[in-house]
């Protein structure tokens, strides 16, 4: 292995050129790591509170129905299919909201608080004031924060609830919620029995919310269920843009971090030419004693490899470490919409650890091509004269 013991002398004799070519890869390397996890982590809240509002399949009434009438045979059947971790029925009406002298148009819903709470976590970490679970007993109402500013209405005053052909029904505020969408933000929460009783109906609902364990199942369940006749949509079907937008810029960051590792790596390109020159001289003593040329080109290759692949590994366990402590800082930002704060995270993907040592090795290893054709086609008694 004459070519890789001439490469490695090369490497450890060198070793301020070899120290700025290492410590170029690896800078990028790092750079690219812990980019990564901040993708990683920013993916990762974006879903979760995504999926903290909206459930992972929707199902709505039969084509041509209002209501959904036998809804506890169908949710008696969701739950037959393995994944399923929560269902919430629900009775979603327009109603006309009144307070003193103001009045503003919402969408009422009544729900099972507990049920709800497990597909959306309103209850859990939306809530500003009041008790979500209150709306269980007697004629209580949950109130968006939008609604409560333009009623002007408090926890513990009674707000009016009317619509043409349903039951004037006075309702007790018992809490406020803020999750930052608009949408939400202008609507209200009942018990169902609460809703039932507004619109004069009996045992029927107009959707059902469903949280499933793994969420890349949605559209599996959603088939299951349409083909019962139903009306049953996936996240992916319902917010195909918010798929894609995370799509479109992964690729564009992912491009953005190919590009500076390739011109770190073609850094080493610089440092090998460097090197065919410094070292014209030992090539012509190489080339005379009968090494072959493509032992030459596999010596500066090697050595290039070599470089790409020590700044990598460098790049990477750096990269790691500097992710690792800024995961364990906590740290987060209050947005302003948003009731509690955001936990920034930092999450390193176990591919990137081995996939970014060898996108090093094998871009710097090209780097190297042609340095390495440079070399072999030296003349042996030009280069020796130096």
């Amino acid at each position: 292995m004459l070519d890789l013991f001439v490469a490695t002398k090369h490497i450890m004799t060198r070793k301020r050129q070899t120290a700025l070519a290492v410590g170029a890869v690896g800078l990028a390397v790092a750079i690219i790591i812990v980019f990564r996890s901040v993708m990683n982590g920013s993916f990762d809240t974006y879903f979760r509170l995504f999926f903290e509002l909206a459930p992972h399949v929707l199902v709505l009434p039969k084509e041509g129905e209002e209501y959904i009438y036998l809804y506890k045979t169908l949710i008696d059947f969701v739950w037959t299919i393995p994944g399923v971790a929560a269902v919430s029925p629900a009775l979603s009406t327009t109603a006309t909201l009144s307070f003193e002298d103001k009045v503003e148009n919402v969408e009422m819903t009544g729900v099972f608080p507990a049920e709800l709470n497990k597909v959306t976590s309103i209850g859990d970490k939306y809530m500003i004031e009041g008790d979500f679970y209150a709306i269980s007993s007697g004629r209580r109402v949950i109130l968006g924060e939008k609604v409560t500013e333009k009623l002007d209405v408090k926890i513990g005053e009674n707000a009016v609830a009317s619509f043409p052909d349903a039951t004037t029904t006075n309702l007790v505020v018992a809490g406020v919620f803020r999750t930052g969408v608009e949408e939400w933000d202008q609507s209200a929460f009942v018990s169902l029995e609460t809703a039932r009783g507004f619109l004069g109906e009996g045992d029927v609902i107009t959707y059902i919310n469903i949280q499933l364990d793994d969420p890349y199942q949605a559209d599996f369940l959603a088939d299951e269920i349409s083909a019962r006749g139903y009306d049953a949509e996936s996240w992916r079907s319902m917010f195909p843009e918010f798929e894609e937008t995370l799509a479109f810029e992964t690729f564009s960051n992912n491009l953005i971090l190919a590009l500076v590792l390739l011109i770190a790596s073609f850094g080493i390109a610089n440092v090998m030419n460097m090197l065919v020159l410094e070292k014209t001289r030992e090539i012509g003593m190489l080339l005379a004693m009968g090494t072959s040329q493509s032992q030459i080109r596999r010596i500066f290759l090697f050595e290039s490899g070599i470089l790409g692949l020590g700044g990598g590994v460098a790049g990477t366990v750096f990269g790691y470490l500097v992710s690792a402590y800024f995961n364990s800082l906590q740290y987060t930002v209050n947005a302003p919409t948003a009731p509690q704060p955001i936990v920034i995270q930092f999450l390193v993907n176990p591919f990137d650890l081995v996939a970014f040592p060898l996108l090093a090795l094998i871009l710097s290893t090209i780097a190297g091509v042609y340095p390495a054709h440079k070399a072999s086609k030296l003349d042996p008694v030009v280069a020796l004269r130096g």
